[in-house]
């Protein structure tokens, strides 16, 4: 039987499951999830929710613990990370990602998470907008590669998912794609660069976002096929490719149940929706009945989920 669900990263509502998200888990078969502040109180509380999606069989829990701004458990709960740019600014910045990695996947895996969507490659100075400066190890494109590659190698070392973002660069776009749609004119081979090398370092994921790149395609990045395609053929990538949250407002050129429908079509292998659990349930639903009733989308889907088990596998204990 065709797992269609698997395509799916799935946000949660709250610190606990009540029977009726359960029993929506389980008749649609999700098992990849992704975690946010509005899900931890406390570590028994975690470990509680934990428990209750391992009895529904889940697999990726996925966290944005990037360190600085972005950080979804924060002290008591969890060890402080410095912000990415400011690791960078430190006299040996390779050691210093090297040790904040470390902390943070060793502390991911005492939780039971198993998937970081971190390092970010986007490069940024420190005029660079607010939403992404200080997730940014900065603007030289070949220190960012270094320091990106450094943070993978760690985290591999660690037996963790991470995931290089957000595909392919949002240095120089004046907007934050959780709000709008950013454009730029081009890519260039600095933007590139940090993702080349994280490809070559082994990345197991990279995510894309909802930009357009006006000389690539009037389409962003999350809908066009010609980015996915740069991905694949152009960088020699075959991990998992994901989207950026299908709920942000860069994506709000299309319904949710289009977006899910298009961001797929492009060859995308895991869809974040990380918001209205219940909206969530209502597109995943429509998105299976029109797998179900299309033989080229379910080939597609065969596709993607060989994509995901090769990763997977090499990762997850079975």
């Amino acid at each position: 039987m065709l797992k269609i669900s698997k395509l799916f990263l799935v946000g949660l509502d709250g610190e606990t499951l009540s029977a009726e998200e359960i029993e929506a888990i389980k008749a649609l078969g999700l098992i990849h999830f992704i975690f946010f502040k509005r899900n931890f109180l406390s570590l028994e509380q975690i470990k509680d929710l934990f428990y209750s999606l391992d009895k529904v069989g889940s697999v990726l829990k996925a966290i944005d613990q990037e360190g600085g701004p972005v950080v979804r458990l924060s002290p008591p709960l969890f060890p402080p990370l410095p912000s990415p740019y400011s690791l960078a600014q430190k006299k040996d910045p390779a050691e210093e990602v090297k040790n904040a990695a470390q902390i943070c996947a060793q502390s991911l895996k005492e939780f039971g998470f198993n998937f970081n969507l971190a390092p970010v490659l986007d490069l940024a100075d420190d005029k660079a907008p607010s939403f992404i400066r200080e997730r940014s190890f900065g603007k030289e494109s070949s220190v960012v590669a270094e320091l990106g590659s450094v943070y993978i190698k760690t985290f591999l070392e660690q037996g963790l998912l991470c995931c290089a973002k957000h595909f392919p660069g949002l240095g120089g776009v004046a907007l934050d794609p959780h709000h709008a749609l950013p454009e730029k004119e081009k890519v260039t081979r600095d933007d590139l660069y940090p993702f080349i090398k994280a490809v070559e370092t082994g990345v197991p994921a990279i995510m894309t976002t909802h930009l357009v790149v006006k000389t690539i395609d009037e389409k962003p990045a999350t809908f066009s096929s010609r980015m996915v395609k740069m991905l694949r053929k152009d960088l020699n990538f075959s991990g998992l490719i994901l989207t950026d949250d299908l709920y942000m407002e860069g994506a709000a050129i299309f319904s949710m149940e289009e977006r899910v429908l298009r961001a797929f079509l492009t060859g995308h292998d895991l869809l974040l929706l990380c918001q209205n659990f219940w909206q969530t349930v209502s597109v995943v639903e429509a998105f299976i009945k029109e797998v179900e009733s299309s033989f080229s989308l379910r080939q597609l889907v065969r596709e993607s989920l060989k994509r995901q088990d090769k990763v997977l596998n090499s990762f997850l204990p079975s």
